[in-house]
């Protein structure tokens, strides 16, 4: 059995442990030991890109917040249309290499795509300054609402962070927010912060069976 094999590794401004680990062709992000994501089960991140991006019009402008292994912005790349740009923000700047390098094939390449934005930075700060600009935001920054590995994120899923993303969507724009687990209150309080929400179960597999995560979807009116 060909062992596990660290490819790539790096520390989060708050002190997390990245770790890019491979073995026998598949790749794994381990944060402070714990597997974020993987080449192997990636279905559901592609799931968010579907949810948020379906019927955009000319030009859209979508963001996607935390690239991961790159396959939600290989996703809404294929879904925009005529004119469209994707502004993908990533905090961890070895995370980046890492799509540009090991990683950069599994899902089409997406950074070297003219149409993609790539930002070196804090998510939550594009946020907070960001008035009607985006069609569409993704956001796979963490664990989930409650099941956190980055402190920061924290605010995204407050009162005030769900009216931030609501001020930075276009009117009729869609946030599709990933999660590895139900939270149950979450979508009260996305409806209750003026976005018309609900939440999809989805498989990491594209096979019955195995895992499933949560996606939180919302609309601005």
């Amino acid at each position: 059995m060909k062992p596990w094999t660290i490819a790539g590794e790096a520390v989060s401004p708050d002190g997390t442990k990245l770790e890019l680990i491979s073995h026998d062709g598949e790749y794994v992000i381990k944060a402070d030991g714990l597997p974020l994501m993987s080449t192997r089960m990636h279905y559901s991140e592609l799931e968010l890109a579907r949810f948020a991006c379906s019927k955009l019009k000319v030009g859209a402008r979508v963001m996607i917040g935390g690239l991961g292994l790159g396959y939600t912005l290989g996703a809404a790349l294929e879904l925009l249309p005529k004119q469209g740009t994707a502004l993908q923000v990533e905090l961890v700047p070895e995370v980046i290499e890492w799509n540009l390098g090991p990683l950069a094939s599994f899902a089409n390449r997406p950074l070297n795509d003219e149409r993609t934005e790539l930002v070196q930075g804090d998510v939550t700060k594009i946020i907070r300054k960001s008035k009607n600009e985006f069609d569409a935001i993704m956001l796979d920054v963490d664990n989930g609402p409650s099941a956190l590995v980055n402190e920061r994120n924290s605010w995204l899923y407050t009162d005030l962070g769900l009216q931030a993303i609501k001020g930075a969507l276009k009117n009729g724009g869609k946030v599709a927010i990933w999660s590895a687990d139900d939270e149950p209150k979450f979508v009260i309080k996305m409806k209750r912060n003026g976005l018309r929400a609900t939440k999809h179960f989805v498989r990491a597999h594209n096979k019955k069976g195995g895992i499933r995560h949560v996606i939180f979807t919302g609309q601005k009116n």
